[in-house]
């Protein structure tokens, strides 16, 4: 009987990436938590970060960190703010449309511990519908999706550090520190305020946000807006 060839797997990724995320084990350390003080909210909560810049994943992070992360910018671009300059444009933008009047509510809001409270489950799934949408031919750039979300596993696997003299594996969200976290928490959050997306583009009113802080104006009554931030509020148990 002749035998068929055997054909080896097509590597995941290439010598190039592999270099690229392989961590350098003269450099590798665990990661370790400390704490910094927002003075800004109420009571001074602390919030927690994990310093892992020599984290064993920390290079797969900042790779898919910046695979990632110009996409999210290009894609919901109209609705974060880059900085408080950019809040100001879009309001001049806003009076001189004519919206702007006495009856013209500001509305923030405060999404409570934004990179650490995504589920990983949930996190995994918005990350692979986003690039389902936005990908090219089942890739985003030269990775493949699964190979992504592979390594988003990965990242999200080895978030250990040490704390106090003991060692922890965080098991909810992602590290802050971590470059691939802000993204997923994004992505995971841009996925969540569509709803608020689309009623604030229907009445030509204004829906931003930068980072865990989100801007909104309204000329609905204050009945109104209380049941539509409930709504929101009560639509994923995480946010």
């Amino acid at each position: 009987m002749k035998k068929l060839p055997l054909h080896a797997e097509k590597p995941l990724i290439t010598k190039k990436q592999y270099e690229a995320m392989y961590p350098k084990e003269n450099e590798t350390e665990l990661a370790h938590l400390y704490f910094i003080s927002k003075p800004h909210k109420i009571s001074t909560p602390l919030r927690p970060i994990v310093a892992g810049i020599h984290a064993p994943a920390t290079l797969i992070s900042k790779y898919l960190d910046e695979s990632l992360r110009p996409i999210f910018n290009r894609v919901a671009r109209k609705t974060i703010y880059i900085n408080s300059l950019d809040l100001v444009k879009q309001l001049e933008n806003y009076e001189r449309d004519g919206n702007l009047s006495s009856s013209t509510k500001f509305i923030t809001a405060d999404v409570k511990n934004l990179c650490t409270m995504i589920p990983k489950g949930g996190a995994l799934d918005a990350l692979y519908r986003f690039c389902v949408k936005h990908g090219k031919d089942g890739n985003i750039g030269n990775l493949s999706i699964n190979t992504i979300i592979r390594l988003a596993c990965l990242v999200l696997d080895t978030n250990c550090f040490v704390f106090d003299n003991k060692y922890y594996k965080q098991i909810r969200g992602g590290a802050m520190g971590s470059p691939f976290t802000m993204t997923l928490a994004n992505i995971y959050m841009y996925e969540w305020e569509q709803s608020l997306i689309q009623h604030q583009q229907i009445r030509n009113e204004l829906y931003g946000r930068y980072i865990d802080d989100i801007f909104m104006t309204s000329n609905e009554s204050i009945e109104n807006i209380k049941a539509l931030l409930d709504q929101a509020n009560e639509k994923d148990p995480n946010i």
